[in-house]
């Protein structure tokens, strides 16, 4: 007889913090495959444009297909998909299955339940360190009321 058990929370998720900007992701062996992940990223305000491309370049390069923007981040999102077009063939018809999948979030009140949805490893880049605070306090938060 199989017995199958399913639990209603899960308590530990896999899920990183970086900084964005040129050296985001840096040699970190964990995140040198990006295929398994959803990137969340949480900026406050606008980054350079060179920030930008780099960024959006390094994830998508590293096989990231789920691309998610927080708040006031969905100004990176135009450059992520016109990065995407270049890295993935728009005009080769194999490329159509290929391209990274974008959405948007409220805010980082919303990342809880984003991130509660994720199936895969979950990677947050913040512009700042206060928001890299910011977020995991909204997830400790989250995990602490699940668990009490």
């Amino acid at each position: 007889m199989t017995q199958y058990l399913y639990t209603d929370n899960v308590v530990k998720q896999n899920i990183s913090f970086a900084l964005a900007g040129k050296r985001a992701l840096g040699n970190r062996r964990d995140l040198r495959d990006l295929s398994n992940h959803t990137v969340i990223i949480v900026c406050d305000e606008t980054a350079d444009a060179s920030i930008m491309r780099e960024t959006a370049q390094m994830i998508l390069a590293r096989g990231c297909k789920n691309v998610v923007f927080c708040g006031e981040s969905d100004i990176w999102r135009s450059t992520f998909e016109e990065m995407d077009q270049e890295l993935n063939g728009f005009n080769d018809v194999s490329g159509y299955d290929d391209f990274a999948v974008m959405w948007g979030i409220e805010d980082i009140d919303s990342l809880e339940d984003e991130v509660a949805t994720c199936w895969n490893e979950v990677l947050i880049l913040c512009s700042d360190m206060s928001l890299v605070k910011e977020c995991r306090e909204v997830l400790s938060s989250s995990v602490a009321d699940m668990i009490g």
